[in-house]
């Protein structure tokens, strides 16, 4: 097992209809790098609300050089689908994703 570096904290979180044999609805991917309590750097990506896994920059601008709290994971969500378009159809991810953010970031701080 390779050891994490020194201040990196990373988790996931996602969202599925049923627990068991189901793909997840939505996907959050966190790794915050950390300095004492402040974020350095910050990576989140967002899986199964686009064709290929996304980047979501804008909640990793939100993030840097703040501590985590519950506000501030609540932001950094609003942020990652701040520019989300629905095909009509699947409106709901973007609520999922927004969540799947918050929780990811909060299970990694």
């Amino acid at each position: 097992m390779i050891p994490a570096a020194v201040g990196t904290r990373s988790a996931t979180y996602e969202v599925r209809q049923k627990e068991a044999m189901d793909w997840p609805m939505a996907l959050a991917a966190v790794v915050l790098n950390l300095a004492g309590n402040k974020v350095s750097s910050a990576r989140v990506l967002l899986g199964h609300v686009a064709p290929v896994p996304w980047r979501a920059a804008q909640a990793e601008a939100v993030l840097v050089g703040k501590t985590i709290s519950e506000e501030v994971a609540r932001a950094a969500g609003n942020a990652a689908v701040a520019n989300a378009k629905s095909l009509g159809h699947n409106g709901y991810k973007i609520q999922l994703a927004r969540v799947a953010v918050t929780r990811a970031i909060l299970a990694a701080a």
